[in-house]
């Protein structure tokens, strides 16, 4: 559920992120999963990308330099590998690129005076380091084995991929060593030219199969992603039908033999999602009310949902806001909405005071209203959507995403 707000975003709370705290608990049943990836992590292309970025940034840096100067060449000559092959991958349409805006602006521009280096002229992101390849998708490589360190050095079984790259690039990039330490403008030609072998290259099935068959894995000690990553195998190449969701995806891996640990995992988030919904439907609810009493709020939500689909307990596991979750459990299957929108608002006004910012919603003069973060558009859900809808992906959406790539270009 997005966190929309008509109010100029200056004007938001300190911490106006995640309202309720809820990320640290989807993240902590999801981590039990999906062990690698990120919600930002879910292209092959841009993996492959990063991998080769990684190997020629540290082969072009002596490993004699000074350790924050090596870093610091190690990241820079990174960085414009990125940006050379966000033009060259946008001249054949790739829609996974990360700058995507400012690349097509650069080349459709009469001048198309680029190059490539560190200004905010050249970079491709308002902050390239953080929001680019480097940052976002470095952690999910060394989770998975395939980088480590801060200068992101690759592995032996990191290098296997990039090597197999290297072996379907033509001689258009025989000179790319050289260009990447070079201030030169970039030629439109040239880098046209240069697409079809590097998409070639990235594509390979010799590039993709080892690294998808690596991030699906995982690298955790209890196989628990590897029996997932084999189920959601058979599941894509045996069955007609791909998942078309999260909850499609899980629903049909638990139709199979699982391990206890594995179907443990699965039931907590498909448990503990629900509950999520339910307080977000409140709360956001109430976002709109700014003024109103609780008493009018209350009167609104009585007898309008049943929660009898809800668990009757939560998960054992010492997991952070369970006591907060616990109390709005017990105050959905009483039925008592006030004490659960009590409750919830409880939750935000202590995970806001822990960010050092006021609540978005606070009870002011007894029983009041005071909204800080509206949402106008706000809408109570409907029975089906609180039984059915997800608001948070537990890395399982970049998973199923890269799967459902990977099989519908096969």
């Amino acid at each position: 559920m997005a966190f929309l707000s008509l109010m100029d975003d200056r004007a938001k709370p300190k911490g106006s992120r995640d309202p309720l705290g809820f990320e640290m608990v989807w993240s902590y049943f999801g981590r039990k999963v999906i062990g690698n990836l990120t919600t930002i992590t879910s292209s092959l292309d841009n993996f492959t990308v990063a991998l080769l970025g990684f190997y020629w940034a540290n082969q072009l840096v002596s490993p004699s330099e000074e350790k924050h100067v090596r870093h610091k060449r190690v990241r820079e000559i990174f960085l414009r590998f990125e940006q050379l092959t966000g033009y060259v991958r946008s001249y054949r349409n790739s829609t996974n690129i990360m700058g995507i805006s400012r690349i097509q602006k650069r080349i459709q521009d009469d001048s198309f005076n680029i190059t490539l280096g560190l200004s905010n002229e050249q970079q491709i992101l308002s902050d390239q380091v953080s929001y680019g390849l480097w940052g976002l998708y470095s952690s999910a490589a060394r989770s998975t084995g395939l980088v480590e360190g801060n200068d992101r050095v690759v592995t032996d079984e990191g290098q296997k991929i990039c090597k197999e790259v290297l072996k379907q690039l033509d001689d258009k990039w025989k000179d790319v060593k050289s260009l990447l330490e070079s201030k030169i403008t970039l030629d439109r030609k040239n880098l046209n030219l240069m697409a079809d072998s590097f998409m070639t290259a990235i594509q390979h099935e010799n590039v993709q199969k080892p690294l998808l068959e690596s991030l699906m894995s995982g690298n955790d000690s209890n196989g628990v992603q590897k029996e997932l990553w084999l189920i959601t195998k058979s599941i894509y190449l045996e069955e007609s039908r791909q998942p078309q969701s999260i909850e499609e995806l899980i629903n049909r891996i638990r139709e199979k033999k699982l391990s206890s640990n594995l179907e443990n995992c699965l039931r907590d988030i498909l448990e503990v999602e629900r509950i999520l919904v339910a307080c977000n439907n409140l709360f956001h609810y109430c976002r709109r009310k700014d003024g109103e009493s609780l008493e009018s709020i209350s009167s609104t939500l009585k007898n309008r949902y049943h929660y009898t689909y809800l668990p009757k307990t939560l998960p054992r596991e010492p997991f952070l806001r369970r006591s907060n979750l616990a109390s709005i459990l017990n105050a959905f299957r009483n039925h008592d909405s006030a004490k659960a929108v009590a409750e919830i608002l409880k939750l935000n006004k202590e995970v806001m005071q822990q960010r050092n910012g006021a609540p978005w919603v606070e009870v002011v003069s007894g029983n009041t209203l005071r909204v800080r973060v509206k949402d106008e558009k706000a809408q109570l859900a409907s029975q089906q959507d609180l039984e059915e809808h997800w608001d948070y992906d537990y890395f399982l959406g970049s998973f199923r995403r890269i799967v459902s790539n990977y099989f519908g270009s096969s």
